[in-house]
């Protein structure tokens, strides 16, 4: 009886740990300057090589069946 004492306490421990962390991480994570719909991206992506066919304008035919 004593070590499932010991093992429920660990447990509640435990889960009060780990409900206490991700409330900080919460509060955190509100506090930064970005909203979440207007992220800029952080990297930086090259052009894509002359190789890569570009798509054209124009009418579409055969109602787009070969898209």
């Amino acid at each position: 009886m004593n070590r499932l004492l010991v093992v429920l306490a660990l447990v509640v421990v435990a889960a009060a740990g780990a409900i206490a962390a991700n409330l900080a991480l919460l509060d955190y994570a509100s506090r930064t300057g970005d909203p979440v719909g207007k992220l800029t991206p952080r990297a930086n992506l090259p052009a894509a090589p002359a190789r890569v066919l570009r798509p054209v304008t124009g009418t579409v035919e055969h109602g787009g069946g070969d898209d």
